[in-house]
């Protein structure tokens, strides 16, 4: 019988194949079996590689990072245990809680770094400055842990100098998160702008007051190891985050506070910025509850404030100038008196170039409040009445 060399090659090879798994079959069926896996691995590689590129080049490998995402579900008053009676107060805390979760997940989640610009973007200005601060306490984790200062204000405080206040509470926020000693937070400060480096330290005691303190009221403590100036500030913060755990209840939010001792009007005056700050467009609810509170605290809360209301009218021109314009005009001149103030004595503090700057900068805006502004901000002085501070706000 006549066969064709290509046929009978191939007989010929698959019939020593099938001799040389008879004779060692284990030998055979490793070296078959090697064959495939190298086959696979090679195909698996030729198909992975281009893909492992096109995510790291795309940045969508990022999306991994949303396992550490904010649920926003677990953000909210009912699950957080806050006291908010009023349904408008309910609603604009939910949709600051909101805001900020956005903010920290775009940031960390997202292909594009600019994502989160885009998203603060979208909302509406009385919730932007939580987003802003929501991603400035992602930044670290976006850059795999890798802080530097000067990367930190290159990338999160140049490009949104509107919102240069909240970039560093929430870089202080990030480091109460990752449970950073007060050791540890004095030197992510260094390096950074030396007034408003002093503003993670707020960060700081804000989130303690806001995630821990119903629970563990003594985690308050630690504010203990932060040396200086830089222990009022973070109980400043823990004012801010006793406004919105006690906002229905004033009765118990100045308890809360006259609790902290020496530090009660340091809480104060984080109290003071929190209510102008979550109500721009409701300054009333702020000057209600400043009557209410003890005599000693109305120079810290009045300084509050004063730095919430310059805040706001950094975040967005345009919609503080209509928030104010609601008010009487007494009360618009105060503001407006208080805010030059607050410039002009950041101004001169930076000139003088000395140290402990934060502090004298509040203590210079705190004294000239005292003697020219009644409480709270319910108009000029009449015996001060005449030229304030019309020298131009340094730029």
């Amino acid at each position: 019988m006549c066969w064709s060399p290509s046929v009978s090659g191939g007989i010929l090879k698959a019939r020593d194949r099938r001799r040389a798994k008879s004779i060692c079959p284990r030998g055979g069926s490793y070296r078959a079996r090697r064959a495939d896996r190298m086959e696979q691995a090679t195909y698996f590689a030729a198909v992975a590689v281009p893909v492992v590129v096109l995510l790291i080049a795309t940045g969508w490998w990022r999306i991994a990072f949303a396992v550490f995402g904010i649920r926003r579900r677990r953000m909210t008053i009912e699950r957080l245990g806050f006291v908010i009676r009023s349904p408008a107060d309910a609603e604009r805390v939910n949709g600051i809680l909101a805001s900020f979760s956005g903010g920290f997940n775009a940031m960390i989640a997202r292909p594009s770094f600019s994502a989160w610009m885009r998203y603060c973007d979208s909302l509406p200005a009385v919730y932007r400055p939580f987003a802003h601060e929501g991603a400035a306490m992602g930044h670290t984790l976006r850059r795999l842990f890798r802080y530097h200062p000067a990367v930190f204000e290159e990338q999160m405080v140049r490009p949104r100098p509107g919102f240069r206040y909240l970039s560093y509470v929430g870089l202080g926020f990030w480091s109460a998160m990752r449970s950073h000693e007060p050791q540890r937070l004095t030197r992510v400060v260094e390096g950074l702008d030396p007034l408003y480096g002093f503003l993670c330290y707020d960060g700081y005691g804000f989130k303690h007051g806001f995630f821990d303190y119903l629970q563990e009221p003594a985690c308050l403590g630690r504010f203990d190891l932060l040396a200086g100036y830089a222990r009022n500030v973070a109980y400043q913060g823990v004012g801010r985050a006793f406004w919105f755990l006690f906002m229905g209840d004033h009765d118990a939010l100045i308890e809360h506070i006259r609790r902290l001792g020496p530090y009660a009007c340091d809480a104060a005056a984080g109290l003071g910025l929190a209510a102008v700050f979550v109500s721009p467009d409701k300054l009333e609810i702020a000057l209600r509850l400043g009557a209410k509170l003890p005599p000693e605290w109305h120079d810290q809360f009045h300084l509050g404030m004063c730095f919430g209301l310059k805040a706001r009218s950094i975040n967005d021109p345009g919609q503080f100038g209509r928030d104010l314009a609601r008010m009487d005009r007494e009360v618009q001149e105060a503001i407006r008196a208080a805010i030059r103030e607050c410039d002009q004595a950041e101004h001169r503090v930076r000139t003088d170039g000395g140290k402990d700057g934060y502090r004298r900068w509040r203590g210079r805006v705190t004294r000239w409040m005292a003697s020219h502004v009644q409480y709270p901000l319910a108009g000029i002085k009449p015996l001060v009445r005449g030229p304030l501070n019309h020298e131009p706000a340094p730029t």
